[in-house]
């Protein structure tokens, strides 16, 4: 009888990929079909334990390959278990990313090779290869289910038991979203798999998990120096073509309350110019473990435009050089995850990050990450919201990179160059790239020749994209929430378009849908302006309300201070430093407490 089965397990799985490939690949996201094409140039392995290259020459014998990727799956370390259900003994599992340079194999070979892989014992799954809007895209065997509430756990075990799909666990973050694995004898692939599950309406969402490739938004780079926070005609700029920073600093350089995560690589946590300004350990997204990792080079270049400190004799500056940096790292370049992108916004938010720096962007949506930013952006900051900043993405087009579009409540940042245009093929820079633009972006800042720092330990001049332009954005969030930490993530989004600078010549005009100021396609509302956003900012009443105090406070702000409903108590002072202050009451100071306005 078990003999039969198996039998007929082989005849499903062999027509299960028949029809698939005759028709669309495609999976749901918020109700609509995204669809996805087959690349036939590429196939990935999903194994127990890592396969060598002698293996994959005995199955194809006639092509010639390269092994582009491999890596140990860890997504059942991102997981906890769900009620009674637990999850299963980690099994070595692995993804092998197996390349056909020559790209000259018929469709109908391409699936007799993923047949031939999926007769090996210790092959879980072997699956094709996708492209979506032209980039690579892989599927692991695994696929997200999010619960309308805790109580369809059942329904969904009992679903899963039919097709034998394991349940690995919940999101530590997000409970409701549940992750799934198919096995060895799961009679679809995964594709089919989240459909079935999708279609029969039990839940909320379900999706495939994505391995995400190139998820980076930089560029090969040439530069100088830091002509965006002080533009004097380097490069053959156009002098105060610049984010006006030297005049935002006669009002606030930052503060250390005021946290910026940077979600890339990780971050070099003892460069000389950053050290002083790290908070915490950080958090690795890749294995859902503190401390953060330096994973590769691109997250501390981003962290020294935000931060780099001022006046200690050597490198540049941050845009917010008293502020704190929040390290959150991830691999970036190939195999990570929904999930674990997802969780990197959970625990940032969740650890007291104000602002989170994104300058990288993918190309297939997903809803699981679409719920952890508008957490982020609606729960953090003790309900004031996180700012989520994301880069544009440089391909020169108007196809804004997931999930900077995904949102309106995200900040998307294009780039310039030194002569204030979208930086194009065409601009005065001579780099032959582009800003992406269009509909869903909202401002632009400075992304070519930028000088920061490196995971080296030392400094880059060269450093572009809009992977530069995000972090002077982030920097100034920064600036802005150090003189008004009461704003809220739409007051903060609202300043810095309000505030920016009509630059390049561009047509800024009345649109449908933007309501802080006059916009254009290729530029958003304009280049960032720090000094009027810092100013705009300390023109807000400061309100200093409902507060017990119970240790030495100072308030100092570059605006109004109203106090209203605060105890003073514990023999603690309270300091307050603003351009006016009112005392509105109930104002009550216990006996051996201290008040003192300046």
């Amino acid at each position: 009888m078990k003999k039969f089965n198996a039998i007929v397990l082989g005849m499903i799985f062999s027509f299960s990929l028949y029809a698939q490939r005759e028709s669309e690949y495609f999976y749901y996201h918020k109700g609509e079909k995204i669809y996805l094409e087959i690349d036939l140039s590429r196939i990935l392995v999903i194994s127990e334990g890592t396969i060598s290259e002698s293996n994959i020459r005995n199955k194809i014998v006639k092509y010639s390959f390269d092994v582009v990727h491999s890596k140990k799956s860890i997504t059942k370390q991102n997981v906890i278990a769900i009620n009674n259900i637990q999850q299963p003994i980690d099994n070595n599992e692995s993804f092998t990313e197996i390349f056909f340079p020559k790209n000259d194999i018929a469709q109908s070979e391409y699936f007799e090779i993923i047949r031939q892989f999926q007769e090996e014992p210790n092959i879980i799954k072997v699956s094709p290869s996708f492209l979506i809007n032209g980039k690579k895209l892989d599927l692991s065997n695994n696929f997200y289910v999010k619960l309308r509430t805790i109580d369809d756990i059942e329904k969904l075990s009992k679903m899963a038991n039919e097709y034998f799909i394991q349940i690995l666990g919940s999101n530590k973050y997000m409970p409701l979203w549940v992750t799934l694995s198919c096995t060895r004898q799961t009679p679809m692939n995964i594709i089919e798999v989240a459909k079935l599950f999708h279609e029969s309406l039990l839940f909320e969402y379900v999706e495939p998990e994505f391995l995400y490739h190139d998820l980076l938004t930089t560029n090969d780079t040439y530069y100088n120096d830091q002509w965006g926070l002080k533009n004097t005609g380097q490069h053959g700029g156009t002098p105060n073509t610049d984010i006006h920073a030297e005049s935002a600093w006669t009002v606030s350089t930052g503060s250390p309350n005021i946290r910026v995560a940077v979600f890339d690589q990780g971050i070099k946590m003892d460069h000389p110019d950053l050290i002083n300004n790290i908070y915490g350990t950080g958090y690795d997204a890749e294995t859902g473990t503190i401390p953060s990792q330096l994973r590769n080079s691109h997250g501390t270049p981003c962290a020294g435009i935000i931060g780099a400190s001022q006046n200690n004799s050597i490198g540049g500056s941050g845009v917010a050089p008293n502020s704190k940096l929040m390290s959150i790292s991830i691999d970036l370049d190939w195999g990570n995850t929904p999930q674990q992108l997802a969780n990197g916004f959970n625990w940032a938010w969740q650890n007291g990050a104000d602002i989170i720096s994104n300058s990288w962007g993918g190309y297939s949506p997903s809803s699981i990450i679409d719920d952890a930013i508008t957490s982020t952006m609606v729960q953090g900051r003790n309900g004031k919201g996180t700012i989520v900043i994301f880069a544009s993405g440089n391909e020169n087009n108007t196809n804004i990179r997931y999930p900077g579009k995904s949102n309106p409540d995200i900040l998307v940042v294009g780039a310039i160059s030194p002569c204030g245009e979208r930086k194009s093929y065409t601009s005065c820079d001579g780099e032959g790239w582009g800003s992406c633009y269009g509909t869903q972006l909202d401002v632009v800042a400075p992304g070519v020749f930028i000088p920061t720092t490196t995971y080296t330990g030392g400094y880059t001049l060269t450093f572009n994209g809009t992977s530069a332009a995000c972090p002077h954005v982030a920097g100034l969030a920064a600036l802005i929430l150090s003189v008004n930490p009461t704003l809220t993530n739409q007051q903060v989004r609202n300043i810095i378009e309000s505030t920016a600078q009509k630059v390049g010549g561009y047509s800024y005009q009345t649109t449908s849908g933007r309501s802080n100021g006059t916009w254009n396609n290729e530029m958003g509302y304009g280049l960032i302006d720090a000094y009027s956003s810092v100013s705009s900012a300390c023109s807000t009443t400061y309100n200093f309300t409902d507060q017990t105090v119970t240790a030495n406070t100072a308030i100092e702000y570059c605006g109004k201070i109203n106090v209203q409903n605060v105890t003073v108590t514990n023999n603690a002072k309270l300091t307050l430093d603003g351009i006016e202050t009112t005392i509105n009451g109930p104002f009550e100071m216990q006996s051996g407490a201290g008040l003192e306005i300046n």
